[in-house]
């Protein structure tokens, strides 16, 4: 007599195949925060840029006489549509004879500093973007 043997998986099989994919789902599912971290992070970075950049040619489309020297602050809640950033713009004389000081005279030449801040989008931290920029009288 001849016996025939069904192949088929055993219950340990089986439940061991689920633990399997169960571990590799559980593990794939930890990168989507990650990635919408960074991808909220990249995008209040731009967001930052982007100001620095619309207040610079704000001050541009003045003449060099209308650009006024000090320091001007937008605090948080200020800026329109951006309640996450706070903006200051620092406007100095700038003689290129010498750089790293301010100068106390007009030499024809301007200085525009434009820092942007806002809080890391897990709110721990300020973070800041800057650019700088020089206009000369012309």
């Amino acid at each position: 007599m001849q016996t025939q043997f069904k192949k088929s998986f055993t219950l340990i099989e089986l439940l061991l195949a689920i633990f399997v994919l169960t571990v590799g789902i559980l593990g794939v599912s930890q990168a989507f925060p990650l990635g919408v971290y960074i991808q909220k992070s990249a995008q209040m970075d731009t967001v930052a840029n982007e100001l620095c950049q619309s207040k610079m040619e704000e001050v541009f489309s003045l003449s060099y006489g209308e650009i006024t020297l000090g320091t001007a602050e937008d605090s948080y809640g200020s800026l329109p549509s951006f309640p996450s950033y706070k903006r200051r713009t620092e406007i100095s004389y700038f003689d290129p004879n010498n750089p790293s000081v301010p100068a106390a005279t007009d030499v024809g030449i301007k200085k525009i500093k434009i820092t942007v801040f806002w809080h890391s989008s897990i709110g721990i931290s300020e973070k800041q973007a800057t650019i700088t920029n020089l206009i000369a009288e012309r």
